[in-house]
């Protein structure tokens, strides 16, 4: 199985709240156990994850990082390392 994009993950985040409000609870409740079940692995404890909510006066947009890695990221790199490196993800392609 493919991981999905995080295009996708947002789509089917939406898809799910329209669908079922209480998602969203869940959703705010444990952002990284949701999405982990999403994407079909467990996401490092290495990488943060933060859940913004926009409303009606307030929009959030996502900037790509900047070219410079940390060395943090830079042995991710060098390392072949990425969210799908767990020991659940074996058929996402991500090794």
């Amino acid at each position: 199985m493919a991981v999905p994009t995080r295009t996708e993950v947002e789509a089917m985040l939406a898809v799910r709240i329209a669908a079922d409000p209480a998602f969203r609870d869940a959703l705010r409740a444990d952002p990284r156990g949701i999405i982990s079940g999403i994407i079909g692995f467990d996401i490092p404890g290495t990488v943060e994850l933060v859940l913004h909510e926009e409303s009606l006066t307030q929009i959030h947009l996502t900037i790509p990082p900047s070219d410079s890695l940390s060395d943090t990221d830079l042995e991710l790199v060098a390392g072949g390392g990425g969210w799908g490196t767990g020991p659940r993800d074996t058929d996402s392609g991500c090794h």
